[in-house]
């Protein structure tokens, strides 16, 4: 998956340019995050394979939430406080 990795600011800036999500504003990003069946398919894998950890309700709730809430991605980790200084 492309977002393996990233942070939670490097996530939900990939989920909202138009030019990785598939050109959606962030209602049609909240209808494909919540309703196509590629999308629900996570929480129903099939044997062998690890469903999502969270429920699809909480899932679609935290969801719209955050859109509702004006889609506001969180800060960038400080690289400041990743790097320390061995004494």
């Amino acid at each position: 998956m492309i977002w393996a990795g990233l942070t939670d600011n490097q996530l939900c800036e990939l989920l909202k340019d138009p030019k990785q999500n598939g050109h959606r504003n962030v209602n049609q990003i909240v209808e494909h995050m919540t309703t196509p069946k590629l999308v629900l398919w996570g929480w129903n894998p099939g044997e062998g394979r690890t469903p999502i950890p969270v429920s699809q309700a909480d899932f679609a709730a935290k969801v719209k939430q955050w859109a509702a809430q004006g889609a506001a991605c969180p800060a960038p980790p400080n690289s400041a406080a990743l790097h320390t200084t061995a004494h």
